[in-house]
């Protein structure tokens, strides 16, 4: 009887425990619905931000590839046999080495040809420019026995004529006098243009051709000294063997790279700039270069140039329009390699204090950019100056100042004076809250 008392006891007690707790939950449930109907927003729901100063830094991408700044390629003109290379791929070389020779064949020939040639002529004007006593005293004798013999011709027609008029010589032997007398007539003549030109020197027409004659004589001598000089191939620089690409023996055509050097001090990268980018670029934005094939270093540059022009480039992807740029490293260029594959960052904006908003705050209204600023839960339409857009944030040049909060992406509907809520935990403009 007492270990059924002692169990009842117990039942009793276990109910008074689990009714006074189910009282507690549904008290607690009733008060966090009086708190979350209290505490329920009056206003328009909105996102905000505060204007803050900030480091505001913009920056394009692109990838490039490394190439010399100085540099000497070395092409075949002929078709020929290379008889001699002297270098090998990183040697240190100077200005006037010889690093190989290619097969002259005739060229020697030619060129002595042609300085014979020019050698000719320019006798030939300084004869006529200026003759010689004795080539003078030939002419003027040439002149005078041309001139007997035409007067002997002139007499010997006049006889003829005469006695052809007598009926004792024939029509045939007046005709031959005749002929004869023209053709003495035509050899005065010309002794006594010759000796003229000669006494006077050349005028006109016979002076162009004469130094024509010269000139192009002298091209000649240009062209053969030109065609056997490229069979040494000689450095113009300083610098290091970049690439051999012949061997010795080997026949080469027209057009073949031979022997390239450079100096490795001076490399510059060419890329190209995505068309909808191209608009930020600038001559003398700082640039950022990585190469995959040194990933702990960062080289310095400087966007040498931007090219006026657009290009199309195709790839497995497609097609695009890029412009070309050239950036120069400025700094030390140790290990970066002529044809290494870079990327390249591009500051195009970099400001050190500027008020910003985030640039989803900012709408255009009537032509003006327009913000709302949240205060005492009213919102409130300001006009601002903008200035640098980046891809986050706008720079704000009046109309705000720093720790004011805007609305940010506001909806169409939001108007000059409408209550609103703002989301708590308001961040700054940079994500600082």
């Amino acid at each position: 009887m007492l270990q059924s008392l002692k169990q009842k006891l117990v039942n009793i007690s276990w109910k008074k425990f689990l009714a006074g707790t189910l009282t507690l939950v549904l008290i607690g449930a009733v008060v966090s619905a009086i708190i979350i109907k209290n505490n329920k927003p009056t206003g328009i729901p909105v996102k905000v931000a505060r204007a803050e100063v900030q480091h505001i830094q913009d920056n394009v991408f692109a990838t490039g590839r490394v190439r010399l700044v100085e540099k000497q390629e070395f092409y075949s003109y002929e078709e020929t046999t290379v008889k001699k290379i002297n270098v090998n791929p990183g040697e240190i070389v100077h200005k006037d080495q010889v690093l190989g020779l290619l097969d002259a064949g005739d060229l020697e020939d030619k060129l002595s040809n042609a300085k014979s040639n020019y050698a000719i002529q320019q006798s030939n004007l300084e004869n006529a420019l200026n003759p010689r006593p004795e080539e003078i005293a030939q002419l003027m004798a040439d002149y005078s026995k041309a001139g007997a013999d035409y007067q002997n011709a002139k007499k010997n027609y006049e006889r003829a004529k005469q006695l052809y008029d007598q009926d004792a010589v024939s029509v045939q032997e007046l005709e031959t006098a005749e002929l004869e007398l023209i053709a003495k007539e035509t050899v005065y003549k010309n002794a006594g243009a010759r000796l003229k030109i000669k006494e006077s020197g050349p005028t006109g027409p016979e002076l162009t051709s004469l130094n024509a004659q010269v000139e192009q004589a002298r091209i000649q001598v240009e062209l053969a000294e030109r065609q056997l000089a490229r069979t040494i191939l000689t450095a113009d620089m300083d610098g290091v063997v970049i690439a051999v690409e012949v061997a010795e023996g080997d026949h080469i055509n027209p057009g073949t790279r031979l022997i390239t050097i450079g100096n490795t001090d001076k490399v510059e990268v060419t890329a190209g700039v995505n068309e909808a980018d191209s608009g930020r670029l600038k001559a003398g934005q700082q640039v950022k270069v990585n190469a995959a094939a040194l990933p702990d270093r960062e080289y310095d540059g400087v966007l040498h140039s931007v090219s006026p022009g657009a290009l199309v480039q195709n790839s497995n992807q497609g097609s695009q329009i890029e412009v070309p740029v050239v950036v120069r490293i400025t700094g030390d260029c140790e290990d970066l390699r002529t044809g290494y594959t870079v990327d390249l960052t591009i500051t195009t904006v970099d400001m050190k204090n500027a008020l910003v908003v985030p640039y989803e705050a900012v709408v255009e209204k009537n032509g003006k950019h327009k913000v709302y600023v949240v205060k005492n839960d009213i919102a409130r339409e300001k006009t601002v100056e903008t200035g640098l857009n980046t891809e986050l944030y706008t720079e704000i040049k009046s109309g705000l100042k720093k720790g004011d909060t805007v609305v940010v992406s506001p909806d169409k509907s939001l108007i000059d004076g409408a209550k609103v809520s703002a989301l708590k935990n308001v961040p700054a403009a940079g994500g600082n809250t």
